[in-house]
């Protein structure tokens, strides 16, 4: 489902709409199981959903030829950073979490080509990452996903149908997943070719149904001055998102910080040179 929105007010709007309806279904659908929503930013609204597995390789990627993979480079990566990994020693297509998906994590981090989606639980997170300057030509509209995998109904892993399944947030990983609330999905599909990770806009087409609920809105671009100022006093930024001094800088760059950080740092030298000359 698609909603375009021409503000972000609107857009806030929606997204309280949407966590007041997910409070109703838990209350009407007890016991079963009702997901809190996750959210992906993304900067240009064409962009399909996809992982750097799909760019990287073009074609579908067995899910063992996978794990074969990243169990090859696993050596390299132990005597590099003297770091240990442990994985299992064959893959198993009835785990409900992929085979070493800490170290699955930690390769896309680091650039590995992984068939890991990255989301977060927070839409403003979400709303950053696609409003974020990124120093490429700007485009008109910007995306923001809401992904609610169980709306009361089950699901099951063995399907010849590409489905989306969330693998959680309680995983041991990089300082920045816990500042920036990442989830991650992974797409995949078991037919008669084999078990396979599959692109996650095929799953977006083949999902669905009483669970899977998709939702992308597109807002413009013309809002981000507003947006960044407005994550900005939430405390959604570079700076505390990523914890770099190359963030630090981006945050400093904002419009309504760059004069506000021009004279701060002014007077932090001119009261460091006055205190140099009166020692």
């Amino acid at each position: 489902m698609e909603m375009e929105l021409d503000s972000w007010e609107k857009f806030e709007a929606r997204i309280t709409s949407l966590f007041s309806r997910i409070e109703e279904f838990r209350k009407t659908q007890k016991p079963l199981h009702v997901s809190t929503p996750i959210f992906r930013g993304q900067s240009d609204a064409t962009w399909e959903l996809e992982t750097t597995l799909d760019r990287f390789a073009k074609r579908r990627f067995g899910r063992e030829e996978y794990f074969a993979a990243i169990r090859a480079v696993r050596p390299a990566v132990i005597s590099l950073t003297g770091k240990e990994w442990d994985l299992p020693q064959s893959f198993d297509p009835e785990d409900s979490v992929p085979s070493g998906y800490e170290f699955m994590i930690y390769l896309r981090h680091h650039g590995f080509p992984s068939p890991l989606l990255d989301w977060t639980r927070s839409p403003y997170v979400a709303a950053y990452f696609a409003f974020r300057p990124n120093g490429s030509p700007e485009k008109e509209k910007v995306a923001i996903y809401a992904f609610t995998e169980y709306i009361g109904e089950a699901k099951g892993w063995a399907s010849d149908i590409p489905s989306i399944h969330g693998l959680g947030p309680y995983v041991i990983s990089h300082k920045r997943h816990y500042a920036q609330q990442c989830e991650y999905t992974i797409c995949k599909v078991a037919d008669q070719e084999g078990d396979f990770y599959e692109s996650h806009q095929i799953g977006i087409v083949t999902g669905g149904g009483p669970q899977d609920v998709m939702i992308k809105y597109i807002l413009p671009t013309t809002e981000r001055e507003k947006v960044l100022i407005s994550l900005q006093r939430m405390n959604v930024t570079a700076s505390s998102l990523f914890g770099s001094e190359e963030s630090l800088m981006e945050t400093f760059g904002l419009p309504r910080n760059r004069q506000r950080q021009r004279t701060v740092i002014f007077d932090q030298a001119k009261d460091g040179w006055e205190m140099f000359h009166s020692t």
